[in-house]
């Protein structure tokens, strides 16, 4: 592609970050901060410069410190060792059982007792506790550690370990993406109409008077259209390809909303109310109206969670035995798993045909109110699957779930037993990450509990598992970091490269 071509598909976004790179080599948040540009623009400029080959860009993986969740409470609040030392410090006597009785985790308590008396602030004399007042400054230094990680201003430091250990911080993995000029870039600014003021972005005034003005151009060559071209997101042909192998085996496929109630999220599967999955931590609560909940099926289902259900000696249950609170059943959550679909498939579709074998699945998207990492995000998209039939038992599971991945061209995986609270038996599968060097989680399956479908009338076994879509597709394409599927990090290669014999095979 001739230079001239190139200069005018420039606009004054990628002119400004070529001409800072034309010193040093800069890391996209450095450029962000340089030209008062933000996250999007830098990133969309680079990916655009990139391909016309007037820079290169390298991740640079860095550690990074962060607070977790207990980490920002105690940001707050102090440090648990912090807050015992004060607690001793203002009281006369002490003991260990006042100190437990301080309100905060039993867990964090001892280590924080621990931590005292290792650095030599805790002292006991027959049975009673005093401090060491001289240490304060020690421990409000190590108050501040917490505000320098939670401003990213830390890097290492010795008490680190302990907060490590202890689940206060955590280490991840950071990629800053470094831009760097290349060689036509370079030739690219020496061009004598690299400074043209070119026009960009149309108005009134020069659309009337557009006689002598300088437009920048659009990319109507053949080169540069196969360079910027849009493609399909590598997640959305994995998702495509999956489906094909879905009705290969016989499937058909459910559809739902992202917004689900609490009721076919948790009631129908018999949680627990005061299962842990159910906290604001992990679940993501909406303001606002409640969804209409079928009476006939909450009544079934507060009766087998209260009392259980009996039809003959071998097939019986007591429930929990406890009382089913139906007032948040209305709740609106963003769905928590995809699972909620194929409870509502088993009422509208299964419960009306029992006499008929049904095999469904869906490919969708569930939200986590959880922290990033390498293996988990706040939106991933499950793979769903159920099977109603006579007689089906965890062999025919088995069966599916090595069929499904042995199309799907995973090879190495391994079932484990799990506990879920709407199957048993329940089983974990597992798979080898090359890139991790360990074992990963892919999915989790089971036989729905006959507590979950006594609800509906239904007395056969329905198979069914929930994969992980994002995790797999790691494992496809080599991959450690499930974020870097995600956003502008996503490699554009794999934007590109359509036909990859390493992601898709025949099905």
């Amino acid at each position: 592609m001739e230079d001239k071509n190139i200069i005018r598909v420039l606009n004054k976004v990628d002119k400004s970050i070529l001409l800072l790179l034309e010193g040093s080599d800069k890391f996209s948040d450095e450029i962000e901060l340089s030209t008062a540009l933000d996250r999007s623009s830098v990133i969309n400029s680079g990916r655009k410069m990139l391909s016309l080959g007037l820079i290169k860009i390298e991740g640079i993986e860095e550690a990074q410190f962060i607070l977790t969740k207990n980490g920002e409470v105690y940001l707050k609040e102090g440090l648990p060792e912090y807050r015992i030392f004060n607690f001793i410090k203002n009281n006369v006597t002490v003991t260990y059982s006042q100190l437990y009785n301080m309100g905060m985790d039993k867990n964090e308590i001892t280590a924080a007792i621990g931590y005292l008396k290792k650095s030599g602030v805790l002292l006991e004399e027959k049975g009673k506790l005093s401090v060491d007042t001289k240490m304060e400054s020690r421990l409000e230094n190590r108050n501040k550690i917490l505000y320098a990680v939670y401003k990213g201003l830390i890097k290492e430091t010795e008490d680190l370990t302990d907060l490590l250990r202890r689940g206060i911080i955590e280490n991840i993995s950071k990629v800053r993406e470094k831009f760097s000029i290349t060689p036509l870039g370079n030739k690219i600014i020496k061009d004598s109409e690299f400074n043209e003021d070119l026009i960009d972005k149309l108005s009134k005034d020069n659309i009337k008077n557009w006689e002598g003005l300088k437009f920048r151009e659009y990319a109507d060559n053949p080169e540069i259209l196969s360079s910027l071209s849009g493609k399909l997101n590598i997640k959305t042909k994995f998702s495509s390809f999956i489906k094909d192998v879905m009705i290969s085996m016989g499937f058909k496929e459910m559809h739902s909303n992202y917004v689900e109630s609490v009721f076919w999220n948790f009631d129908v599967m018999m949680f627990r109310q005061d299962h842990p999955d159910r906290d604001i931590q992990d679940t993501v609560y909406l303001n606002g109206g409640k969804a209409n909940v079928p009476k006939d099926i909450l009544t079934n289902v507060k009766n087998v969670y209260e009392k259980g259900f009996k039809e003959s000696k071998y097939s019986e249950s007591i429930g929990y035995r406890r009382k089913f609170d139906i007032s948040n059943s209305g709740t609106l959550i963003m769905r928590g798993h995809t699972t909620a679909t194929t409870f509502r498939y088993i009422h509208d579709i299964i419960s009306k045909n029992k006499e008929k074998p049904a095999k469904f699945f869906s490919i969708d998207k569930s939200f986590r109110n959880e922290t990033m990492d390498s293996t988990h995000l706040l939106e991933l998209y499950q793979i769903e699957g159920m099977v109603y039939d006579d007689n089906l038992t965890v062999a025919d599971l088995i069966g599916y779930i090595k069929q499904f991945y042995g199309k799907i061209g995973i090879e190495k995986i391994r079932l484990k037993p799990t506990y879920n609270p709407y199957t048993e038996p329940s089983l974990e599968i597992q798979a080898f990450s090359p890139k991790l060097n360990r074992w990963i989680e892919l999915g989790n399956s089971g036989v729905f509990r006959p507590e979950t479908l006594r609800p509906f009338g239904i007395k056969k076994n329905i198979v069914a598992w929930g994969f992980g879509m994002e995790r797999m597709l790691n494992l496809k394409l080599g991959m450690g970091d499930i974020r870097d599927l995600y956003g502008a990090y996503t490699d554009i290669d794999l934007l590109r490269d359509t036909d990859s014999a390493k992601i898709f095979s025949e099905i």
